[in-house]
């Protein structure tokens, strides 16, 4: 039996294949990048599969397809995320000028394919894929000014640039299969989107090397509350951030303090927070309890 992976996969393949505006160098950039995204996975079209299938009973296969897109999508914004911060080791990377057109070429396809799908409500799915879209892009815009540096303004931030995304892959599952969307879906989906960037903001900050927010001056949770207290430790990382000092930065009592000092904590707290909600909203949803288990899963 094909599982969930091998169908979005196999459908990838058959839009890159398929597709007869593009050439065979596009065509091989295309394959390439899918290539290094099926090692990392398709969370985000499995979103949209499984709420396609939590509100209907049809089974019309080109929901998989539109998975596809979505993860074309999906894979465009992670590449040109990649070569704005200028920190990562994927082959688009080599060739930033070449990759940039690759991208957009996949933001073009996403829209195309599910408006060629052959779903009643392709058009409602499009108007989501560009409204989520954007608000994503603003998302990463205010991430780029680094410009979110207290809870509240880090956390709008962070629902529009991750939450968006999240929000998208499950409303257009949603409409898809019954033609009309949810506050309730839009609310806890975004909120998955919110909890799986706090967890990676963690996660960030236990490796020193180049994709570390701290040692790049970014803002995250865990950063923010460091940089609230007053200890040598904290004060010796505000001068890092001030540009005009140059300052020596200890690995150890540094990750340190992020735990013991209550950062890390902090973080997981707020995470939960968003847990909770996402929870006390999806109990309230009616759709397949196989649906909602699968979900209460990504919500750890």
């Amino acid at each position: 039996m094909v599982d969930l992976h091998d169908l979005i996969n196999n459908s990838l393949d058959a839009i890159i294949d398929n597709e007869v505006l593009i050439g065979d160098e596009l065509r091989d950039m295309l394959k390439s990048f899918k290539a290094e995204k099926a090692d990392v996975g398709y969370s985000f079209g499995k979103l949209c599969v499984l709420h396609y299938e939590a509100f209907t009973d049809n089974n019309n296969e080109d929901i998989y397809i539109v998975a596809a897109a979505i993860e074309l999508l999906i894979l465009s914004f992670d590449i040109i995320d990649d070569l704005q911060d200028q920190d990562a080791k994927n082959s688009w990377s080599e060739t930033p000028d070449l990759s940039l057109n690759t991208a957009i070429a996949m933001l073009v396809l996403a829209s195309k394919i599910i408006r060629e799908s052959s779903f009643d409500h392709k058009g409602l799915a499009v108007q989501l894929l560009e409204k989520y879209a954007l608000l994503s892009i603003n998302g990463q815009q205010l991430d780029l000014l680094n410009c979110c540096r207290d809870e509240q303004s880090y956390l709008q931030m962070t629902e529009q640039k991750s939450g968006s995304l999240t929000a998208m892959s499950c409303l257009i599952g949603e409409v898809l299969a019954k033609g009309e969307v949810s506050t309730q879906v839009e609310e806890y989906s975004k909120y998955i989107g919110v909890i799986q960037q706090i967890k990676n903001d963690i996660q960030d900050l236990k490796k020193w090397d180049s994709k570390n927010d701290l040692l790049n001056k970014k803002y995250t949770l865990p950063i923010i509350f460091l940089l609230s207290t007053e200890n040598s430790v904290s004060n010796s990382v505000k001068e890092y951030y001030n540009v005009d000092i140059v300052t020596f930065l200890d690995n150890y009592a540094i990750k340190k303090e992020l735990t013991d000092g209550g950062a890390i904590r902090y973080a997981l707290a707020i995470k939960n927070l968003y847990k909770y909600k996402s929870l006390h909203i999806l109990n309230d949803v009616t759709m397949k309890q196989l649906s909602k288990e699968l979900l209460i899963q990504l919500m750890k």
